[in-house]
């Protein structure tokens, strides 16, 4: 663009003043002064009065416009946002909030990017629809998803309806003839549906077991080695200062004939690269290997200041001749490490400042992963929480001792939020006071009650945990280094690719679980089962949080994903058995023949699942079998006396009752029961009676899985 040109572009707006107040239309926080609120006219929009999550991220709290440097570009971009915000229009979209402010400055940048690269200029005048669909090819090249692409589109639908509130103008025509952005983008399903992905059986089982494992076992280390640390520094700091001559070398030789007498090396840092460019002046002596002496917990244990240690050339010489006797050790604190049952070997090296530091911050994401998953709580709910969330109840007869988190609930809710209550279990409510604890000395100081801040810095600027998604992944990735091998990660593959974590993942799943596997054990002791109770019991006090819909979704889902798991293993040739089988493989035949009776037409999945969806909304599934509930012939319902809706597991009959199918997965639990009948005739004591009885019983579940021990054709 030329000088005069630019000298052409109207530089104020002509439909905003300069004075106009950003957050005319928004609800403020109490106190706020109005007269400091962000113009228009600045470069710089504070929009922390109107947001109420405390746990948002400061750079999610300001606008700044000073980086656009073309004046077009800059007043558009302005407008945008303005009216986004402030204008009511009749039509069913809502005004953007201020905490999506900076997503949506960032998705239209990129659409003026992708114009003025291509067109010389950024000007809405020369959009056409050609170029939208350039755009969105441009959008599918990159590694994103179809519902991040759908969101890049939504600024040229904005520009479109925001048009008369632009000074340069938006777009005349309507982009896409006026299709929403998701179904452009290719997203599958409807918007209502929930299109995040579950996470797998097994990636799920391993996370949990591993955070488990640090929240209940390595968290004890970790405040161990903290407290030590902290005594350490307090010590060194009341250390008398003016040391008289010859101190130096004393306290260094007093200290290395501990270490002697202890059978322990000189400390050495675990990891060299964490101390950057100390490190080649660290480096000295030909017994060091390449390892680096931790000067600075050598000084704090001694009680001689880093700089003597280095400089006084007797003292140093004393530390490397001690090296070459007593040889190094990593980490070189006291706090002894626990030996970790499932390997037999101390589950990681004596700690060091940084390792310390590296591992509180891994144990706060296995804290927030627990909390996350085992509540059904959305990232926002759990960042919200409070110091002294936590409490305990007795229920109304004085029987039960409930434990229930109060956090703020925003989603659906006015901006403030609401305040709610989850009931909870045992695990999560270590995980808060792990949570607690790691927090104490860090909390920022202006929100003095948050759980979840940043344990990277001293003292954090802000509450909540920033990057939280790329924490739980580098927890994953932490975990396979640590613990896993380059054949056997610590977390299974999927695909052959590692699986990425979102937090979104987390309710989805454990809604599924709920709904489909009740009786599901997870890292090896927390029963689904549990985890409903409480969360139906408490969470956000009604089904208006949302969870409730949410796990009856999953239920339906999760019956036709198990109705077409068994299609497909009869069509692999796996039998079924059980006194309801042969109904259900009389509906398999009958789809597989009308799917095969389609001409040239290759059946997806789909329409696999409407042809199938009459049996999968009957269907249950179990540890011994699965159901297809028919209360005409079911013996549950029978053998109670009652009329309902859905079967009674405790009442189930899976040898008998017309309505069980049991499958090859199920074998493994019958085979189970026939070893502990197999183990009970051993006993001596038994009466006739009794064994005959024992032999009965194994001899029908022999026969009943017999079909499924043969091998398929």
């Amino acid at each position: 663009m030329t000088a005069a040109n630019l000298g052409h572009i109207p530089r104020t707006s002509s439909i905003r003043s300069d004075t106009d107040i950003v957050l005319k239309s928004m609800k403020l926080k109490d106190g706020t002064n109005r007269e400091a609120l962000s113009r228009f006219g600045d470069d710089v929009w504070d929009l922390d009065p109107a947001i109420f999550q405390d746990m948002a991220r400061h750079a999610f709290r300001t606008l700044d416009f000073s980086t656009i440097t073309c004046p077009r570009e800059k007043l558009t971009a302005k407008e945008y946002i303005y009216a986004w915000l402030n204008e009511r229009l009749p039509d069913a979209a809502r005004r953007l909030r201020p905490m999506s402010a900076r997503a949506a400055l960032g998705t239209l940048r990129q659409l003026m990017t992708f114009v003025r690269e291509r067109e010389g200029r950024f000007d809405a005048a020369l959009i056409d629809q050609d170029l939208l669909n350039a755009y969105l090819v441009f959008q599918k090249n990159r590694s994103v998803s179809p519902y991040r692409i759908a969101e890049c589109l939504r600024p040229a639908l904005q520009l479109h309806r925001l048009a008369r509130f632009l000074t340069h103008g938006g777009l005349s025509l309507v982009p896409w003839n006026g299709a929403p952005p998701y179904r452009v983008a290719g997203c599958s399903g409807h918007t209502y549906e929930n299109v995040t992905p579950r996470i797998p059986d097994a990636v799920i089982a391993e996370l949990l077991r591993w955070s488990l494992r640090y929240v209940e076992l390595f968290s004890i280390d970790i405040f161990a080695a903290r407290e030590e640390l902290d005594e350490l520094e307090a010590g060194y700091s009341a250390r008398p200062r003016g040391a008289p001559a010859g101190s130096v070398v004393a306290r260094v030789t007093s200290y290395i004939d501990i270490r002697r007498r202890a059978g322990r090396g000189i400390p050495v840092w675990n990891d060299p690269a964490d101390i950057a460019g100390l490190r080649d002046a660290l480096i000295r002596g030909k017994w060091l290997k390449g390892e680096v002496l931790n000067i600075r917990l050598i000084s704090l244990q001694s009680c001689v200041r880093p700089s003597n240690l280095i400089q006084n050339k007797a003292a140093f010489a004393l530390l490397l001749e001690a090296v070459q006797e007593l040889g190094v050790e990593h980490g070189g604190m006291d706090t002894p490490i626990t030996i970790d049952p499932t390997s037999g070997r101390p589950w990681r090296s004596r700690f060091d400042d940084f390792s310390l530091a590296h591992e509180e911050r891994q144990l706060q994401t296995a804290a927030y992963i627990l909390c996350a998953y085992l509540t059904g709580m959305r990232d926002s709910e759990v960042q919200a929480m409070q110091s002294g969330s936590l409490q305990r109840k007795r229920s109304a007869d004085g029987m039960i001792e409930r434990l229930t988190i109060r956090s703020t609930v925003y989603k659906g809710r006015e901006e403030r939020g609401s305040v709610e209550e989850w009931v909870t279990i045992a695990p999560v409510v270590r995980a808060i006071e792990v949570a607690e604890r790691l927090v104490a000395r860090h909390r920022p100081q202006r929100r003095q009650g948050c759980i979840w801040v940043a344990l990277h810095r001293k003292v954090a600027r802000d509450g909540g945990v920033p990057h939280v998604v790329q924490r739980i992944n580098g927890f994953r990735q932490n975990l396979d280094r640590r613990f896993g091998t380059a054949d056997e990660p610590a977390i299974p593959l999927v695909d052959g690719r590692c699986w990425i974590f979102n937090t979104r993942q987390f309710r989805r799943t454990v809604a599924w679980y709920i709904a489909n596997r009740p009786f599901g054990v997870v890292a090896g002791k927390i029963q689904y089962k549990h985890a409903s109770v409480a969360i139906f019991d408490g969470y956000a006090g009604s089904s208006t949080s949302g969870f409730r819909q949410e796990v009856e979704q999953e239920h339906y889902l999760g019956q036709l994903d198990d109705i077409v798991e068994h299609y497909e293993a009869a069509r692999r040739g796996e039998r079924l058995t059980g006194p309801g089988a042969s109904r259900v493989i009389h509906e398999i035949e009958r789809v597989t023949k009308e799917i095969g009776s389609l001409p040239g037409v290759i059946a997806d999945g789909k329409r696999m699942k409407a042809m199938l969806a009459h049996l999968a909304r009957t269907l249950h599934v179990g540890y011994l079998n699965d159901c297809f509930f028919e209360p005409a012939t079911a013996l549950c319902l029978t053998r109670s006396g009652t009329s309902t809706s859905q079967p009674i597991l405790s009442n189930c009959a899976p040898d008998r009752c017309p309505n069980s199918c049991i499958a090859r997965r199920h074998l493994p639990a019958w085979q189970a029961a026939i070893a502990h009948a197999e183990a009970m005739l051993q006993e001596r004591r038994l009466s006739n009676l009794q064994r005959s009885a024992i032999r009965q019983d194994r001899d029908r579940m022999r026969k009943l899985i017999a079909p499924l021990r043969e091998e398929p054709p």
